[in-house]
């Protein structure tokens, strides 16, 4: 049985490079996590990755799908092994660079049918073929491709309406019932359960209606042994990477989630208290931007310490490993390090005349970056900002420089206060409500931004007694979400946040911040190491 869990964690690094998402109308970049575990063995496979995507449409209606790995990583029996580790001067490995930089392609008919996923690279796919067959024939024949098919929709597609498909596989023909939960801004919310000879599967699908693309997949299969694979049960996400998601590398929700219903189901919120100790009475001012809000005018003069290094490693190409330092700046203590969040617009590696490295394909794979404080990441850790294709040597990059993140910033402006009775609504921030829960408890909604919103308003909520003054408050703000619902859906759920006060609460101020988006360019100066 060892054997063969040797054989699943082969096949899982082919299996992660090769998920396909479907059609995508523009070359976009998506990411993936999937993981694998086999009951009754022990520990779990998980391989997380990035993939660019390219449609291809004749006049004849006919498409060509081309998918490309950019980069993947697997993690698992106490080891994890990435494209990075690829030797380029290896017969075998550089075999498998050929075909994933060349990448694989699906020809779609007319009336939708997928054939079947094919290597462009006909001639390094025969060698990798004959070298590591096994592990080749896993690049194409990954089953779980299935959550993740354009889905054709009738036109009009109605909340409830049950739409029945069929698809062949490797793995035999696989019937998929889709049912329409939401249909919102162009995309519909489907819910997926599929069934095969070897498998079974459900979850959850945003595709988009002009083409039946979808831009995010959370599906869980149940596979039968076959092949002398053992049986596993399988977690698989897939998301557009262009719809800014909060692509969560970590497994960090879990715990979020976890804290977050310890906290509710304990006094001041499960039930009211007069302990002092679970109250703050510090409200900030009113007026002035809160801690972790960046003004436009300090952005303007902000230097921080931005560095990255190249580290030779045993196996594979050197890593880049990149530092920020934004409390290394010469500024009041108290002022506490300053936030920078935004969107990576783009990444540009330079050499030390200020030109562009030639022939180096880089590509941003973090739609939001924040550095906070001291900030370190490296190429071996999947949250890294950007990705290379595999393959490249470490001569390349002997020549680099500076590396230039651009991206859009975000800032922030005080815009006004709205003082709200006790039981009445917002006015003057659309979206905003209060959830009267209580005299001593509230709940504060207020909307998500949207994909490709560049400007909004913010709000906290500030509780008053019945003279006008603010009082203690305990809150707390929902972060997790259901380990099930797609970032698709939680974009679309109202913010909330949990007040509780050790005495009734006569009205509410609503404090309002105004923020945007605004372009900048971050630049990290080559150093001998960044510890």
């Amino acid at each position: 049985m060892e054997a063969a869990m040797r054989a699943l964690r082969t096949l899982m690094l082919g299996l992660g490079l090769a998920l396909c998402p479907g059609v995508h109308a523009e070359s976009a970049v998506y990411g993936l996590d999937h993981t694998i575990r086999a009951p009754g063995h022990a520990g779990t496979m998980r391989t997380l990755g990035f993939n660019r995507l390219a449609l291809d449409t004749a006049p004849t209606g006919e498409q060509r799908l081309h998918t490309r790995p950019l980069w993947s990583q697997l993690r698992g029996g106490g080891q994890w092994r990435s494209t990075d580790d690829l030797d380029p001067d290896d017969t075998i490995d550089a075999a498998l660079i050929q075909v994933l930089n060349s990448g694989f392609e699906v020809r779609i008919s007319a009336d939708g049918t997928p054939g079947p996923m094919r290597a462009v690279d006909e001639a390094a796919w025969a060698r990798l073929l004959k070298q590591r067959p096994r592990a080749a024939q896993a690049l194409v024949d990954a089953p779980q491709a299935l959550g993740v098919q354009v889905r054709a929709l009738p036109e009009g597609p109605r909340v409830g309406q049950v739409i029945r498909q069929r698809a062949q596989s490797p793995a035999g023909a696989v019937d998929t019932r889709l049912e329409v939960l939401a249909v919102d801004d162009g995309v519909a919310l489907l819910a997926l359960h599929m069934e095969g000879e070897t498998l079974r599967g459900s979850g959850r699908q945003a595709v988009r209606l002009a083409d039946g693309m979808p831009l995010e997949v959370s599906l869980r299969l149940d596979m039968d042994a076959v092949d002398g694979l053992p049986a596993t049960e399988q977690r698989l996400r897939v998301v557009a990477l262009d719809t800014l998601p909060m692509f969560d590398l970590s497994d960090s929700n879990t715990a979020v989630v976890d804290y977050q219903s310890e906290r509710l189901a304990a006094p001041p919120f499960s039930e009211p208290s007069d302990d002092p100790t679970l109250y703050r009475d510090d409200p900030p001012p009113r007026g002035v931007l809160l801690a972790d809000m960046l003004a436009p005018e300090r952005l303007q003069t902000l230097a921080p310490r931005l560095v990255f290094g190249i580290a030779p490693r045993s196996i594979g190409r050197a890593r880049l490993s990149m530092a920020a330092d934004t409390a290394a700046e010469d500024r009041d203590a108290d002022a506490g390090p300053p936030p920078l969040f935004g969107r990576l617009r783009s990444v540009t590696l330079r050499d030390g005349a200020g030109r562009p490295l030639p022939d180096l394909e880089v590509v941003p794979v973090r739609p939001m970056l924040g550095l906070f404080g001291r900030w370190r990441s490296d190429e071996g850790e999947a949250d890294f900002p950007f990705r290379l294709p595999p393959g490249v040597r470490d001569e390349a990059l002997d020549a680099l420089a500076t590396i230039e993140l651009g991206m859009d910033m975000e800032i922030f402006a005080w815009d006004g206060v709205e003082t709200v009775a006790y039981g009445a609504q917002p006015q003057s921030q659309p979206g905003a409500r209060f959830d009267w829960r209580s005299p001593r408890h509230l709940g504060f909604e207020q909307a998500r931004a949207r994909t490709g919103e560049t400007e909004a308003l913010w709000s906290i909520a500030v509780p008053l007694d019945a003279d006008g003054r603010p009082l203690p408050q305990a809150s707390l703000m929902h972060r997790g979400r259901d380990a099930d619902a797609l970032d698709w859906e939680w974009r679309r759920t109202p913010q909330r946040t949990e007040i509780a006060t050790p005495a009734p609460i006569a009205a509410v101020e609503l404090r309002r911040y105004r923020w945007r988006m605004v372009p900048h360019v971050w630049t990290f100066e080559r150093v001998d190491t960044t510890e």
